[in-house]
């Protein structure tokens, strides 16, 4: 049994390695400062922390594609705040985490009251981002300069020092938490897993909400690294965040995967990022559409790979 999943392990991680391997090698040899791939890192550093709760809401079987609106309803909160009614920055801040956690709670109520998880949150993406943008003008909200002044550590943004936070936080209670062990129970078997009266509910609710709360901080973070508050702000981050999940090896059906293999799939898909723009410098023809061909179809194959994995080994 351990060999068959030390096996298992290897296969599944054998793809996003190479790929990782690749990727860095073209990086390397284009970039010639380094230190400038640091700002570059900061949208992806934001995609991570979200894909952290993104990993245990898989894991249990679900799926968030709010999670994107709620950043943008988060950023927008904080610039009305700020802007319209004079709170200040951190007061502001406060509550479009607050915002989070209740749009993340509105998620897990429901699909612990019995609805899917794939609705609900479909219908709530579109909720989340009307709300977002009704309650801000369409160009944004401008922001004072100073925010992202205080944003920095030296040369490091507070994007790399939030995930690495997050990161560890999220390990523990995925794999060191009774919490966390019931999700993998519950995308192996949710039915055995309600049996035995594990914490399903409960597990379920936590999961959602921590979604919303990390989306939550996000969005501060985002307000002070662009200094400006707009509806759109992260739209379509929902796609990176689940590619992340699943390109490091997570089942997109439930039962399995880690914090560690969602490290693993983030690196890859922003060395791919960054490779492909690189590339874009010496092909003409490697533009932005050309780039979404190829993640979406990364995304694709790899999804396959660990499903047939998966069933070729149980």
């Amino acid at each position: 049994m351990n060999r068959d999943h030390l096996k298992s392990t290897l296969l599944t991680l054998l793809v996003p390695v190479v790929l990782l391997v690749i990727a860095m090698i073209i990086v390397i040899t284009k970039v010639e400062r380094p230190a400038a791939l640091i700002q570059t890192g900061i949208e992806w550093m934001e995609v991570g922390v979200l894909a952290l709760a993104m990993t245990a809401i898989i894991i249990t079987g679900g799926i968030d594609l709010s999670v994107a609106s709620i950043v943008g309803l988060c950023v927008v909160t904080t610039g009305v705040l700020f802007d319209e009614y004079s709170w200040s920055y951190p007061a502001a801040a406060t509550v479009a985490v607050a915002v989070g956690i209740l749009a993340g709670s509105l998620n897990g109520l429901a699909i612990v009251g019995g609805l899917s998880p794939l609705i609900v949150t479909l219908a709530t993406m579109a909720l989340y981002s009307g709300l977002a943008l009704s309650i801000a003008p369409e160009a944004g909200i401008q922001m004072p300069i100073a925010l992202e002044d205080s944003i920095y550590f030296g040369r490091w943004p507070l994007q790399y020092f939030i995930f690495l936070t997050a990161l560890l936080f999220a390990y523990i209670l995925l794999h060191h938490t009774r919490n966390g062990r019931t999700c993998f129970y519950l995308g192996e078997n949710p039915v055995a897993a309600r049996y035995v009266a594990l914490p399903v509910n409960r597990t379920l609710l936590s999961v959602y909400l921590l979604s919303g709360l990390l989306a939550g901080v996000v969005a501060v973070m985002y307000v002070m690294s662009r200094t400006t508050a707009i509806a759109i702000a992260h739209q379509g981050a929902e796609l990176k965040v689940i590619a992340c999940v699943v390109v490091g090896g997570t089942l997109i059906t439930g039962g399995h995967g880690s914090i560690g293999r969602t490290f693993l799939g983030l690196c890859v898909m922003a060395s791919l990022d960054i490779c492909l723009d690189l590339m874009s410098n010496d092909y003409v023809w490697m533009d932005a559409r050309v780039k979404m061909i190829v993640m979406g179809g990364l995304v694709i194959a790899i999804a396959v790979w660990n499903q047939w994995l998966a069933r070729r080994l149980n």
